[in-house]
């Protein structure tokens, strides 16, 4: 049964960049809107076979300086770019590749293959986890080995790639990219690979790097960053499993896994991540589409979920982030369900709440 303990604010859902509004109150598009300067050029790419806007699927949104940038995986052909910033078009919402469509040619290993996950850190500084496997749902190919890729908003520029290859295996099964800044100026990012149960750590200062193994395999390992003082907390949530297990981050820079991992909630229902904040973390059941919302520094149980957003009938969201700038989340709900393994547009939906 899903939680219907409503926080007591207000929601004002306004149109589409409405003036003076600041934000909008949702952003509603379906399929891949493609923008470009010349009409014409979207026009080409469509009849050419090079954008099939059908098949393209966000999956993730983040929001910084009032900007919206959403990551579609390669999951079929025809996806054009991959990490996009939704922009204001003719007819509504559209899509404009990020940082600009060249760092997306598939093939080129400098370039972005195929964004599976995306971490947006208080400096405005985009990690993107890229799996390096195109078309992963009809033929998949792997075509180039996988990475992380930084992009910096503000230069609106590639300024960095990752190889993971020293760190991975033909079988790893990567997921999920957070990224913590040790001390306030060291970045440390962390990977989820759950075929093999492992973190993956990369010291961006020194470029070390190392995987530790932090629990059995899974069929997927989505993690979250939260701080709970004096510590640096992982929390781990394993696909099809019931409980989140929690790691202190300090540990993983040890390269050690022999620090406790706390397991809670055990008896608890399955639950996927859909992002977190400084000390909260947003998820939902996976029998349930509302959005709960748990404050990590009180106790994990049924009394200390609220749920914050409901999609509605057949939409399912699939991230929440929070602005690292402004007292906001940003919610993105779609149909992927219904449309992912079909030739429709897949409906998407951003929500603008009030942080927690």
């Amino acid at each position: 049964m899903c939680y219907r303990y409503w926080l007591c604010f207000s929601m004002c859902l306004v149109s589409l960049w409405e003036e003076g509004a600041g934000h909008p109150g949702n952003l509603v598009w379906s399929g891949g809107p493609v923008h470009m300067e010349c009409e014409h050029s979207a026009d080409y790419l469509t009849h050419s076979g090079q954008h099939v806007k059908d098949n393209v699927i966000a999956i993730k949104a983040v929001t910084y300086s009032d900007e919206v940038y959403v990551i579609t995986p390669r999951f079929k052909r025809g996806v054009m770019a991959t990490v996009w910033q939704v922009v204001r078009g003719r007819a509504g919402p559209e899509l404009l590749a990020f940082p600009s469509l060249r760092p997306h040619t598939v093939g080129d290993c400098d370039a972005i293959q195929n964004a599976i996950d995306i971490h947006l850190d208080h400096i405005g500084i985009l990690w993107i986890l890229d799996s390096g496997t195109v078309e992963s749902l009809e033929s998949p190919r792997c075509t180039c080995p996988p990475k992380v890729v930084v992009v910096s908003i503000l230069l609106r520029k590639v300024t960095r790639n990752i190889d993971l290859s020293s760190l991975t295996m033909s079988t790893s099964l990567l997921q999920s990219i957070v990224v913590e800044y040790e001390l306030g100026a060291k970045p440390f990012i962390y990977i989820s690979d759950a075929a093999r149960g492992a973190i993956l750590v990369h010291d961006v200062t020194s470029g070390s790097e190392w995987s530790v193994l932090a629990c059995p395999p899974a069929a997927g390992l989505q993690l979250a960053l939260v701080r709970q003082t004096p510590a640096t907390m992982l929390v781990m949530v394993r696909l099809h499993y019931q409980g989140l297990l929690e790691l202190d981050t300090a540990s993983l820079r040890r390269k050690s896994s022999l620090a406790p991992l706390r397991v809670f909630g055990e008896n608890s229902k399955r639950v996927s991540i859909l992002g977190f904040d400084s000390h909260h973390v947003y998820l939902r059941h996976r029998e349930c589409s509302d959005v709960l919302v748990w404050n990590t520094k009180e106790a994990y149980n049924a009394s200390n979920l609220i749920s914050i957003h409901s999609p509605g009938p057949r939409l399912t969201p699939t991230s929440v982030s929070a602005d690292p700038l402004k007292q906001l989340l940003i919610v993105l709900d779609s149909d992927y369900g219904d449309t992912i393994h079909t030739n429709l547009p897949t409906y998407h939906r951003i929500t603008y709440i009030g942080q927690i």
